[in-house]
């Protein structure tokens, strides 16, 4: 295995070699913008803040949403939904996908424990169609979206996570074509550490830690993980390794620029019996990531200027059979290099205009699909503002692969608030997506990829409500509710389709096509109960979100679909927080799950929190409590009821210690 990984370096290295051209031109670019800034004059940084759109910050109760256009979350016009990390700390999870499977519309499906692989789609769409973001940088695949959850974040240094359920293009550019996922890992001039650690069924183990600190000018987070296990059934044994670390820092004598820079790594190992067929038990896969990105933001009364570049390398090894590596292993080492630039230019208190450009290249040598490389370049404006008592932004991007076949991006969302602190919003948006590597040329005995696709179109159509509770001192009941009518028709979708069998396992190849259209309609709503009373015991809030999915694909009855028989067609998710004293707390969770052609199933998690200690608490989870039998991915069996006991300690300060 070492020596492959030793091939996997060499590889990515010649790989590399074919971007030197272009990581200069891009360095010198970033650097060109960066000195040519220092001539302006501006204020204070802090006294800038409220203007910056680059993530959630709270002011006067109101929030700026993430991505590059920015915008007031508590007039966002369209559906967007954030967990904070308190909400993360209180739920029964590991992971992050485990928590994005609590969020309305978000269909997450995965391969056995603690994220160790997991599709992640939204309202209806498959993996391959949302994007998922890490502080601003997209965790784009080239060869395949099962990696894009590859996420080097331990969920102990999440401060943030924002789902966007529409086309964002302007947002985040292509590839999010039903949705986005931002999670957002920050750091802070307040001092923190915190660490946590569990044992539990299966053998599984994990452990996480996590500081906060200012060191000079300098903020910085450095996190670490690891989980692994036996497995729930034969080999479906792990180890995950996660390390993460930011910082930033202002620059310039009048701190009215700022860089911000990430590096993260994360190693999984783990046996992957039913991932991809039943027909090999002993199927094994080992992923590693690797990526590096720098953020430089200048700005100035009126405006404001960002540009980032990142560079993620990402190598996977599959074997069908596990202590056999001669008798069937593919190997992949993808390398993307990006660079953004945007600018934010205030016209006034009221409006604002944002201008940017992408440039991007991926590049894959693979043992099964070559030596690929491609080019994706896009641009786009967008107005955003108020008259008349509306909201709106409306916005344009272009973009073209190769330089070849451009293609418009249109985008109109408008808002009203009315009155007893309700807001009603319509968003019209065309997303977009280029077929991955694995689509186009993967080739095995169960598929066979189609070199002709064609990028993938969908226009998106959305009418909702919300009505937000009043902030007061915490006394009495407050809530939020939401709802929200969706239309999505996608023109070129990719599936993967085969020729109908009467023999049983159907012996014909899957193989990815274009479809001329398919649509999803669909209907989502969801409520939020705190109930502010002064008693030490009893239900403290409720949250539940219900989401129904319409699909309707074009197929001959001589076709199987994978996809189409697979999208979500309900979700009904609960939260319930209950204090069972002044200080302990439990949280009980519901997932209900229907997806077409496959039976419904339900799910039933819960968490009990304990101080001990000033600074400490033990925490024991139970998992599946129903000991539901379900599968939400391949052919994955997933674990009945299984258990976690462990402890979490956490200490906080305004100020830094002193080194």
């Amino acid at each position: 295995m070492e020596k492959i990984y030793a091939k996997h370096l060499r590889d990515m290295s010649r790989s590399n070699s074919l971007l030197n051209k272009n990581t200069l031109f891009f360095f010198f670019s970033f650097s060109f913008f960066q000195f040519s800034a220092l001539w302006a004059q501006q204020p204070a940084f802090d006294s800038i803040l409220k203007l910056i759109p680059s993530r959630v910050m709270t002011t006067r109760q109101v929030e700026l949403i993430a991505g590059r256009t920015g915008g007031s979350y508590q007039e966002r016009m369209q559906s967007i939904e954030k967990l904070t990390a308190a909400q993360l700390t209180a739920l029964p999870v590991r992971s992050l996908p485990e928590v994005l499977s609590y969020v309305g519309g978000v269909d997450v499906r995965q391969r056995g424990l603690s994220g160790t692989q997991a599709d992640i789609g939204i309202r209806g769409g498959n993996f391959e169609q949302s994007l998922i973001v890490v502080n601003g940088f997209k965790m784009t695949d080239p060869q395949t979206g099962h990696h894009a959850a590859n996420l080097p974040i331990p969920l102990i240094a999440v401060s943030e996570i924002q789902v966007f359920k529409s086309p964002t293009v302007l947002q985040f550019g292509q590839s999010a074509l039903t949705g986005a996922v931002h999670i957002g890992a920050y750091a802070s001039d307040a001092f923190q550490v915190k660490t946590t650690a569990y044992g539990g069924s299966f053998n599984s183990f994990g452990a996480q830690a996590m500081v906060r600190m200012k060191i000079k000018k300098y903020q910085q987070l450095l996190a670490v993980a690891r989980d692994q296990s036996e497995g729930h059934w034969y080999n479906s044994d792990f180890k995950n390794h996660q390390l993460f670390y930011t910082s930033s820092h202002p620059i310039g004598a009048n701190q009215r620029q700022r860089l911000t820079y990430l590096a993260a790594y994360t190693d999984r190992n783990f046996g992957a019996n039913g991932f991809y067929t039943n027909k090999f038990p002993d199927q094994w896969e080992r992923t590693t990531m690797a990526m590096a990105g720098i953020k430089h933001n200048f700005y100035r009364k009126h405006s404001n200027v960002r540009q980032q570049v990142l560079l993620r390398s990402h190598a996977d090894e599959f074997r069908l059979k596990r202590f056999d590596p001669s008798f069937y292993t593919n190997t992949h080492v993808s390398n993307v290099l990006s660079y953004e630039l945007q600018g934010s230019f205030y016209v006034n208190n009221h409006h604002k205009i944002d201008l940017g450009i992408e440039e991007r290249f991926e590049q894959l040598n693979s043992s099964n699909l070559g030596l690929r490389e491609r080019q994706y370049q896009s641009a786009f404006a967008q107005a955003q503002g108020a008259f008349n008592g509306f909201n709106y932004a409306a916005g344009l991007l272009v973009f073209a692969y190769n330089w070849q076949n451009p293609q418009l991006m249109p985008s109109l969302q408008l808002g009203r608030n009315l009155a007893g602190r309700q807001y009603v919003f319509a968003n019209y948006s065309r997303g977009n997506r280029v077929p991955s590597w694995t689509e186009m040329y993967y080739t095995d005995p169960s598929n066979v990829g189609n070199p002709n696709l064609q990028p993938e179109f969908s226009h998106a159509a959305e009418l909702g409500w919300r009505q937000t509770p009043k902030y007061d001192d915490g006394t009495r009941l407050s809530y939020q509710v939401a709802s929200s009518l969706f239309y999505r028709q996608h023109t070129n979708m990719i599936d993967w389709v085969r020729d109908a069998s009467t023999l049983s396992p159907n012996p014909n190849p899957w193989t990815p096509v274009n479809i001329a259209s398919v649509a999803f309609t669909g209907f989502e709503t969801s409520l939020q109960l705190s109930l502010k009373k002064s008693g030490t015991w009893g239900l403290n809030k409720f949250n539940v979100n219900y989401t129904y999915i319409s699909a309707q694909h074009n197929f001959t009855i001589e076709q199987e679909s994978r996809y189409a028989i697979t999208s979500m067609r309900q979700q009904l998710n609960g939260v319930a927080q209950i204090d069972l004293s002044e200080k302990v707390q439990l949280n009980v969770t519901y997932r209900l799950v229907e997806r077409i052609a496959q039976p419904l199933y339900q799910v039933v998690d819960a968490k009990i929190q304990v101080p001990i200690k000033n600074k400490w608490t033990v925490f024991a989870e139970g998992n599946n409590l129903t000991n539901t039998q379900y599968v939400e991915a391949g052919f994955v069996q997933m674990p009945g009821r299984w258990f976690k006991l462990g402890f979490t300690f956490g200490h906080s300060a305004i100020e830094n210690p002193r080194p």
